[in-house]
């Protein structure tokens, strides 16, 4: 009799010290998991691909922040491809995963001849507002109307402007709906300079970037 309650008794130690043993393994399996790289926390701002974009959500997030722009033709992913922070202000790169097209931050206000002329989207003076991304060419986006493709010398194709508009620029990039925007696309021998730009406020194609140095700057690269 006292054998078999020896017996007993030592089973019963040695399950409870295997579900103790179970116990104390199983919090740290779980962290293991949590912690692992492939397996992005949930709220990380990083990650994130279904939210709609909203420019003051975009203007603080961080590299790799996704959102979407409902558009006409569906639904169009926009990335912050760079953030780069100086003492005095952060500068983001957003692309367009649709186009691929990449759009840099503000570069300033300057003339169309100005930013042709001294090659602005190459200068290393806007490096930062470019992401300091060196293994792409930066140039002026093109902005001729889709009603000019394939005339007057245009490609037929659509213009950059035209592409970022179609593609819901003016949802991702805050501060557009204020601005004018310079293109690379001359508009013809009106006079000297005239050339296309980009309305921020209602996202067409105007004949009135002549030169005055009020149009804002954002280059391009693909």
């Amino acid at each position: 009799m006292n054998m078999k309650i020896t017996s007993i008794l030592t089973g019963i130690l040695l399950a409870t010290a295997a579900f103790l043993l179970a116990q104390a393994l199983s919090p740290n399996k779980r962290a293991d998991l949590s912690a692992s790289p492939s397996r992005p926390r949930s709220d990380d701002v990083g990650t994130s691909s279904t939210e709609a974009c909203d420019p003051q959500t975009i203007a603080k997030a961080v590299k790799g922040y996704t959102c979407v722009v409902k558009t006409k033709s569906g639904s169009v992913a926009w990335r912050v491809e760079a953030v780069i922070s100086t003492e005095s202000r952060t500068f983001r790169v957003v692309k367009d995963l649709k186009s691929g097209l990449y759009v840099s931050d503000d570069m300033g206000k300057h003339s169309h001849e100005s930013a042709k002329k001294e090659n602005l989207c190459q200068s290393p003076d806007y490096s930062n507002q470019r992401g300091n991304l060196t293994s792409v060419t930066w140039r002026l986006p093109s902005g001729y109307p889709r009603s000019l493709n394939g005339k007057n010398g245009f490609p037929n194709q659509d213009s950059d402007f035209v592409i970022l508009e179609d593609d819901g620029i003016r949802q991702v990039v805050s501060g557009v709906a204020s601005k004018y925007f310079i293109s690379s696309s001359e508009a013809g021998k009106i006079s000297d300079y005239m050339s296309y730009g980009f309305d921020g406020e209602f996202g067409g194609i105007d004949a009135g970037c002549n030169g005055n140095g009020m149009a804002s700057l954002r280059c391009v690269t693909q």
